[in-house]
């Protein structure tokens, strides 16, 4: 019995996707026709049915609601299979000539002694813990601890005392570097005609950092904060970062003369901005990065493309951004390589898109979607849907999958109403036959009360007890079987 509401309640899953599928006013023009099909619906005389049906077989469950009891009952081609009641007390299930009750308050009880004798194991295992012998501290230990205790407390204010110190020490550093680094030592600024153009002074710039890192170097109380947190932590001390300095000082600097970065700012929202470092050389090349960009804030729009790679070569890498109300798209592109996605916007919300993504000129992905169908592509095959109104006032939903070899596979399901029912159908290519789903309005058939059933077996909470015993038992002897070695 348990099988056929299964599949009868499947039904119900099916059916009530109507109601989203005809709820889009704007786009069908159609009311919910499952609010306006129930509220239509006169269940004095008649009932509702969920039916199944596939070629020559029906599986129906029928549910009527009678005051304060709500009965489902399961048919095969209109007999009756099963029966369900569900009232205030509990719920009654048919089996034959017999009736089981199992009552609420039952299941209730059930869980509240479960979680009792749970809280009495742990309560059992709390007294069960091993205590601690106590016994009292002499004289010397008591001079010992106190001693102990007064020494944390002097060493807890050595400790606080050096934290301030090191952040006087890293603040007064920090400020002594950053002022090597004023901007009007080391940036050009020109304003000309609504537009402002910024520009490093690399020479200068370069001066100012090789005066920050030289006093760096020299600096004592750095050199003994460093130190002391290699001590604890293994790292570089100020000695070996002193000799990389110095390693590495010409080197780095003549590499800092020769970059060239500017950027530009004009009151129409135009925005540009050029970075190069290295010199060029036969064995080495200009390191090139640029950007250009729009802004407008009064409508809300932007883009921007920013690229890099050598001087007077092809970029290797270019990324693109453009934004609007009604538009939103990215493109990454490195030489063969590119990902790129777009959407369509209204109201903020994403109404249509594309995604394309190819490695090595080869496409990997390509997708499009919007509101009425989806489309991937990929090297192992493809998918489609969509969904539409026929003539004959179907709302149809069609999903096809392709294979790389060319092979599809097909899946369409319509809904529309037949009378005194809503219907989905399901059909696929791999069968003839298709699949029925409905809601139906039918004659109300005779449903008896199982609650004044002469002949009820009530389920106590002995029986769900032993159960639950029965059932830990087999979990753990299928535990013992898989954790006992092989032979």
């Amino acid at each position: 019995m348990m099988k056929k509401l299964l599949s009868c309640l499947l039904a119900i899953m099916m059916l009530l996707s109507v109601a989203g599928a005809f709820a889009d006013e704007d786009r069908y023009e159609q009311s919910n026709v499952l609010i306006k099909f129930l509220n239509e619906t006169d269940l004095k005389t008649k009932d509702l049915a969920l039916q199944a049906q596939s070629g020559d077989k029906t599986d129906d469950l029928v549910i009527r609601i009678d005051g304060d009891n709500l009965h489902l009952v399961t048919r095969d081609n209109g007999t009756e299979s099963g029966h369900v009641q569900l009232n205030p007390t509990g719920l009654y299930m048919k089996s034959g000539d017999s009736v089981t009750l199992l009552r609420y308050a039952t299941v209730t009880s059930v869980m509240q002694e479960i979680v009792k004798s749970v809280d009495a194991m742990i309560e059992e295992t709390i007294k069960n813990l091993p205590e601690e012998k106590e016994e009292a501290l002499t004289e010397k230990e008591l001079k010992e601890l106190k001693a102990a205790v007064t020494k944390l407390g002097i060493l807890a204010s050595a400790v606080a005392a050096q934290e301030r110190a090191d952040a006087v020490t890293l603040g007064s550093a920090a400020v002594s570097f950053a002022n090597k680094f004023k901007p009007e030592y080391v940036l050009d600024v020109k304003n000309d005609d609504g537009s402002v153009e910024v520009s490093l002074r690399s020479e200068a710039f370069a001066t100012a950092l090789a005066e920050a890192l030289d006093e760096l170097m020299s600096n004592p109380a750095m050199a003994e904060l460093v130190d002391r947190h290699a001590a604890l932590t293994g790292g570089m001390t100020f000695a070996q970062a002193q000799k990389e300095w110095l390693l590495n000082r010409e080197a780095t600097l003549d590499a800092i003369r020769t970059i060239k970065t500017t950027g530009k700012v004009e009151e129409n929202g135009h925005i540009t901005s050029h970075f190069q470092i290295g010199e060029e050389t036969a064995e080495t090349k200009v390191l090139v990065y640029d950007t250009d960009s729009w802004v407008d804030a009064e409508d809300g729009e932007a883009n921007l493309t920013a690229t890099l790679g050598f001087k007077d070569e092809d970029p290797l890498v270019v990324y693109e951004f453009a934004v609007a109300p009604d538009y939103y798209r990215e493109k990454l592109t490195a030489g063969d390589s590119v990902a790129d996605v777009r959407f369509n916007l209204e109201n903020g919300q994403i109404t249509s898109g594309k995604v394309v993504s190819v490695m090595d000129d080869k496409e990997e992905l390509e997708a499009e979607f919007g509101p009425d169908y989806l489309y991937v592509k990929t090297p192992e095959g493809g998918i489609s849907t969509s969904v539409r109104e026929t003539w004959t006032g179907k709302l149809r939903y069609e999903f096809v999958a392709e294979t790389a070899e060319g092979e599809e596979s097909s899946i369409v399901v319509d809904y529309y109403e037949d009378d005194d029912s809503l219907v989905c159908e399901l059909n696929t290519s791999e069968s003839e036959d298709s699949a029925l789903f409905k809601l139906s309005r039918i004659d109300k058939i005779n449903v008896d009360d199982l609650s004044a059933s002469k002949n009820i077996n009530e389920i106590t909470a002995d029986m769900i007890k032993n159960e639950l015993v029965s059932l830990l038992k087999m979990v753990v002897s299928a535990t013992s079987a898989v954790e006992a070695p092989a032979k």
